[in-house]
């Protein structure tokens, strides 16, 4: 029987490489939000809001890396070209979500397309659950790569009083026909302090564990 291994992620304080972002610009109908990544890297979400009567938006992603002259890295371009549609229903305790995510890599010719559906609820005063599905369909044209399908499905249980997450998934590919599954635990220790356990593929002879402290902090 193959030994599970387990490996320890260090604690780790975002104050080295970090994102700062201005606050995302959704005047009437334009969605704008700049980001600067890290260092010479850039990125600019742009795009609009349409006039439908569920959330629908469709836009581009757009970004580069300079070196330290100021020139512009070859590759480091970023022209993606997305469309979302999502719809959310809430009553008697229960939250359903549904979204259609379209999005193409106009540089790499590659793109996909994601459906995905969820309905959280309340199970009892100590347990929520929270049930969610999804289809992938990717494809890579230009690197000459058949589609693909992934169908992913998941279920979450959370326990309010302590904050408490145990999650489990597993995904069919349909290029390989693997089965791939996790295991999860989340728990928050403090403010901005998350230990996180998971287990990959734990029916399988390769399954692998994941031991992780992350402490945050934000200004």
């Amino acid at each position: 029987m193959a030994k599970m291994l387990f490996r320890m992620a260090p604690v780790c304080v975002v104050l080295g490489t970090m994102t700062i972002a201005l606050p995302a610009k959704a005047d009437g109908a334009l969605i704008w939000a700049p980001v600067k990544v890290a260092p010479r890297v850039y990125q600019t979400t742009v795009g609009v809001k349409l006039p439908l009567a569920v959330d629908a938006s469709a836009g581009a992603d757009l970004g580069l890396s300079t070196g330290t002259g100021g020139q512009l890295l070859s590759g480091s371009e970023l022209a993606t070209v997305w469309g979302k549609v999502a719809d959310s229903r809430q009553r008697l305790g229960t939250t359903e979500d549904r979204a259609v995510v379209v999005r193409i890599d106009t540089l790499g010719g590659s793109g996909g397309v994601s459906l995905s559906r969820s309905r959280s609820w309340i199970y009892s005063s100590n347990l929520d659950l929270k049930a969610s599905n999804s289809l992938n369909l990717n494809y890579a044209a230009a690197a000459g790569v058949s589609p693909s399908i992934d169908a992913t499905q998941a279920l979450t249980m959370t326990y309010p009083w302590a904050g408490t997450a145990v999650s489990a998934s597993g995904t069919v590919t349909s290029a390989t026909g693997d089965i791939t599954g996790t295991l999860a635990l989340n728990q928050p220790l403090a403010p901005h302090l998350r230990f996180t356990a998971s287990v990959a593929d734990p029916l399988s002879a390769t399954r692998a564990g994941d031991l992780r402290m992350n402490y945050r902090i934000k200004w």
